[in-house]
């Protein structure tokens, strides 16, 4: 079962009131929740807050939720509405080692998907759903797009050491929901199946909990890669972490089975997003849609996970829904390139 989010458990809660006040509030819009806390403006949330959540429909706090990072009211619904009809036998099915009946305030316990029914929470006014940012850890002034609720710390390294200290120096100016991005286009950011290892035993060793997912940047690496990444994936979701895997273009065009490889992506659940860059340079001036190999666009119809491009900057992303489109592909947002 898919971890929706994770929870932190305050004074008087018990997993059967934690469930049904999730279960009461699955499907509260986001303005509904901006309401229940005046004072608070949406760009005003501060880890640690705790927030009263209405019942979807109604006007009664019925939940209380403790920000954690990269929070938006948007997000803190979208979570909520995979949560419809949350028993506490489901919270405690996904936290081992638990005592269901010893709860600690503090504690932060995972919330699984339950996959009932769940209301899909429409994104803000910018209509663009996940709105992400690759935030260069080598740039000094970036500039995220407007709305921005996803940001990718992007080092370029696979060698899981070098990618914390470098995404760390810049963690606190990667905004909204913060990915640590391993890999890239070169030998530092190639796969092979000792770095992905190492990469799998530091999310279970806890060393990536500061970050609300993982970013994989496929693009150069080893073959026979994919049972390896599979391991990797589940791993990190697991441990209540988002994955996003990007690849250049339709497919990495630096591994061998490479068209393997992405059909194992498309048919993976634990993969949350998926984001095909639309560039090779960074530097044109609109979108790239060729192919190096058997993969092909309409393929990604067929992904369990959303489709949110990488492209150089928001203002190609109504080409790029136009194209998907054509391909029977609806995304779900993009992923600005550019800085500025």
């Amino acid at each position: 079962m898919d971890t929706a989010f994770r929870y932190t458990v305050l004074p008087g809660d018990t997993l059967s009131l934690i469930a049904a006040g999730i279960s009461k509030s699955a499907g509260v819009t986001y303005t509904a929740i901006e309401a229940m806390n005046p004072g608070i403006s949406p760009t005003g949330l501060v880890i640690g807050m705790v927030l009263n959540i209405p019942a979807k429909g109604g006007s009664n706090t019925v939940l209380r939720y403790t920000v954690m990072a990269g929070d938006t009211y948007w997000q803190i619904a979208e979570q909520l509405s995979q949560c419809a009809g949350m028993t506490y036998q489901q919270i405690a099915a996904v936290n081992p080692g638990m005592n269901p009946n010893i709860i600690s305030v503090g504690q932060v316990i995972n919330i699984p998907a339950t996959g009932s029914g769940g209301v899909p929470v429409s994104p803000p006014a910018s209509g663009n759903g996940q709105i992400g940012f690759w935030r260069w850890t080598w740039s000094s002034s970036p500039k995220p797009p407007q709305n921005c609720n996803l940001g990718l710390a992007f080092s370029g390294w696979t060698d899981i050491a070098t990618a914390l200290q470098e995404s760390g120096v810049i963690y606190g100016s990667v905004p909204a929901m913060k990915y640590i991005t391993l890999g890239g286009g070169n030998s530092n950011g190639a796969f092979n199946a000792s770095r992905l290892q190492n990469i799998t035993n530091a999310i279970k060793a806890g060393k990536l909990a500061s970050y609300t997912g993982i970013a994989y940047d496929i693009e150069e690496g080893s073959s026979g890669l994919a049972s390896a990444f599979a391991q990797s994936f589940a791993a990190a979701k697991a441990k209540g972490l988002k994955v996003l895997v990007t690849v250049s273009h339709a497919e990495p065009y630096g591994i061998g089975d490479a068209n393997t490889l992405m059909k194992s992506f498309f048919a993976d659940s634990n993969i949350d997003f998926l984001s095909p860059q639309l560039y090779s340079t960074g530097n044109e001036n609109k979108n790239d849609y060729s192919t190096c190999g058997g993969i092909t666009w309409g393929m990604y119809a067929n992904a369990k996970a959303k489709v949110i491009p990488s492209i150089i900057n928001a203002g190609m992303y109504a080409d790029a829904q136009a194209h998907f489109a054509q391909e029977k592909v609806t995304l779900g947002g993009f992923i600005q390139w550019s800085q500025s």
